[in-house]
């Protein structure tokens, strides 16, 4: 592909609700610029964009996907986002990529939970952005009241290109700017004639066009000012007052088509090479200095020093690949570049862009522009690479954090080490996605955004590592403590022929609320040596580890030492330690031990009309509502619940609210188990307990 220079580049992402059709426009791109010689379908497994085998067979984006096009001497590098709400950590990586957006909409659906997350992502992100209304061919469509409704969702969004007809009548697309129809005549949609608008659709589309002019104007004041004064504004002056608008993220034009059919395709690409903002548009961005906190400004110029942003991170069976935007300068093949935030060295052998999965050869990366790097030397997602002479690091766009956590084992022993590894990779790859193993509860833990992140990946584990998985509810980390006071004696006196083995200490526990563990040296008149009392205090920790109640870890507790006794050639570090062992099993015991749960403050963001549901679903997970702070439109509500009933409460909110609602959980404290709850934590766990021991 040939080299383009910064301001012919466009750098597009494509984000939706699941479903609307974002992909299925890229499909109708990739053909009517040449790239590929049929529109495919995600339906039928033929999409160049889905070309992942879990996309295949789930028949939904799961990862961004790159295609390079070229049109009418302009690259458009298009970046497919997954629109499934389990993969929205792709968006948060994709804006920092992109200049603008596309939003894609079905008709008949209007503003979809989707949409609105993904709307909000944009707007914290600052991206410019249009509207694409697809699927205009259902019926009992209402065009004056979607328009409608989408200026309430959005003052900016403004119509520029509307449907001729809908439904059955669905022939086309109207220009509002030129005030003409485009009428597309064959199965191709590459043969297209421009008509007069017909007239039972002349006067919406008049009464639409007047409305968008007052829009548009407003981008530009000189335009606005002939506007009052009553002069006459050309298409011209008007596509340029468009194309500053969208720069600066004042206006969001509204374009529609099917791409199915490849209606309106043609005139939204023009659309985009001549309104759409380029990198230059984007303008300078601020990195900090590698050495340092001086702000250094990053231009869109060849010709300046080579900066570069890594946005993305994927692992095939061929190797690691890395997706890289350029901000600033020139990379060029077999040259060596630094990267600042692993502090070493990277060589690019050559760079390729993409077209789903087929790679397209690039002669270099210039400011602007997205390739991608196949089997780095040391780069991840969210690194920097410059030249060594001005080392700087661009700030990483945080990912949403992961929600559902579950319980994953391998089916057979042997894979244990292949399955840590295999998750680790899925991880690295993905961002949000997380995996560690818990020593004390002896489970290894896999969290994602929801079921469907998490299965996705656990099949990959199976195609890819051939290695297959339970994955179960996660213990809980509950600890013990006591609420009483005892003494004991711990005594371990064994004979056996020889030397024997002999340790007597006797130990005081008290409750020490707050705290940890406590551990007093009591003893006068040497009646246990110096030397052993260490022993003491290592057998109480080790034991602590495995409480009386439950077998975890007892805490709030001070042991004081304060009698003993030894012999001189028996007692031992070895007989102190099993002699404080057994003053814990004994003293603990007879200090009134109870069960101490993890409580997590929960932090839920509702939508007004579902407060309701959500306050008594935490109420039924033996919540406590702390507050609840007003949003716009929405509650903040804040409540302590224990850890063990938050059980795939990622999924039941979703379920409750259509996926309107979002929370996040926090550690705040332990606190005692109810009577009623402890029989059965213990009847639970004391079989968990010793599965972990062996």
């Amino acid at each position: 592909m040939k080299v383009y220079p910064t301001e012919k580049i466009r750098n597009i992402g494509l984000f939706s609700h699941g479903g609307a059709g974002k992909t299925s426009l890229a499909e109708a791109m990739l053909f009517q610029t040449g790239a590929n010689s049929r529109i495919g379908k995600v339906e039928d497994g033929t999409s160049m964009m889905n070309y992942d085998q879990e996309e295949i067979k789930r028949k939904v984006t799961i990862g961004t996907s790159l295609a390079a096009l070229e049109w009418k001497d302009y690259k458009i590098n298009l970046l497919d986002t997954p629109g499934f709400d389990d993969f929205l950590g792709e968006v948060h990586k994709v804006v920092w990529a992109v200049d603008a957006g596309i939003v894609v909409l079905n008709a008949a659906s209007g503003v979809e939970v989707g949409t609105e997350k993904n709307w909000k992502i944009l707007n914290d992100h600052n991206v410019p952005r249009m509207v694409y209304l697809t699927k205009p061919d259902k019926e009992n469509l209402n065009l004056g009241k979607i328009f409608e409704n989408l200026k309430a969702f959005d003052p900016k969004i403004t119509p520029i290109m509307i449907p001729l007809g809908t439904s059955t009548n669905f022939q086309g697309v109207i220009d509002l700017l030129e005030m003409k129809a485009y009428y597309y005549a064959d199965e191709t949609g590459k043969k297209v004639e421009v008509k007069d608008i017909p007239a039972d659709q002349k006067e919406f589309a008049a009464k639409v066009r007047e409305s968008s002019v007052e829009s548009i104007v407003e981008c530009d004041d000189e335009l606005l000012n002939k506007f009052f004064d009553g002069q006459t504004i050309t298409n011209a002056e008007l596509r340029g007052a468009i194309a500053k608008g969208l720069a600066k993220n004042m206006i969001k034009p509204l374009l529609s088509g099917m791409p199915v059919k490849n209606i309106g395709t043609d005139l939204l690409l023009d659309f985009i090479t001549s309104c759409m903002p380029s990198p230059i548009d984007r303008g300078t961005i601020d990195a900090k200095a590698a050495t340092g906190d001086q702000v250094v400004k990053i231009n869109p110029k060849a010709d300046e020093p080579a900066v570069g942003f890594v946005f993305k991170k994927i692992n095939e069976q061929a190797g690691d690949m890395v997706f890289i935007r350029c901000f600033s300068g020139t990379f060029n093949p077999a040259t060596e570049y630094y990267n600042s935030n692993r502090e070493n060295t990277e060589r690019f052998g050559n760079f390729t862009t993409l077209r789903g999965k087929n790679k397209v050869e690039m002669e270099k990366l210039i400011a602007g522009d997205i390739a991608l790097i196949v089997k780095p030397k040391v780069s991840l997602r969210g690194d920097t690479i410059c030249e060594k002479s001005r080392p700087v690091i661009l700030p990483v766009p945080p990912l949403p954090t992961a929600k559902l956590t579950y319980a994953v084992t391998p089916k057979t022993k042997q894979d244990q080490e292949k399955m840590g590894s295999g998750l680790q990779t899925l991880c690295t790859d993905d961002g949000v996605l997380r995996y560690e193993y818990d020593p004390e509860l002896g489970q290894g833990l896999v969290s994602g955004m929801g079921d469907t992140q998490i299965d996705v990946a656990i099949s990959r584990l199976k195609s890819r590592w051939n290695v297959e998985v339970d994955i179960v509810k996660p213990r809980i980390p509950y600890r013990e403590t006591i609420k009483g006071k005892s003494r004991v004696q711990g005594k371990h006196k064994k004979q056996s022929g020889g030397r024997g083995q002999y340790g007597d200490a006797w130990i005081a526990f008290e409750p020490l609320p707050g705290k940890d563990f406590e551990f007093v040296d009591a003893i006068v008149g040497g009646v246990v040596p110096k030397n052993f009392i260490p022993a003491v205090e290592k057998g109480l920790q080790e034991a602590r580890k495995r409480g009386v109640v439950a077998g975890f870890l007892t805490i709030g507790f001070r042991a004081t030492l304060d009698f003993g006794s030894y012999h001189d050639v028996d007692s031992s570090e070895l007989a102190f330690k099993l002699a404080a062992t057994l003053a814990f099993k004994k003293g603990i015991a007879e200090a009134k031990p109870v069960l101490l749960e993890p409580i997590y403050e929960l932090q839920v963001t509702v939508p007004d009309n579902y407060m309701g549901t959500v306050i008594g679903d935490i109420n039924s997970r033996r919540g406590r509502i702390l507050g609840m702070e007003p949003l716009t439109g929405q509650q903040l509500v804040k409540a302590h619940v224990p850890l063990a009933e938050m059980y795939k409460y990622a999924t039941d909110l979703k379920s409750m609210t259509q996926s309107r609602a979002d929370f996040a959980m926090t550690f705040d404290h332990y606190e005692e188990v109810p009577a009623q709850v402890t029989d059965q934590i213990v009847k639970e766990y004391g079989k968990a307990a010793e599965e972990i021991e062996e």
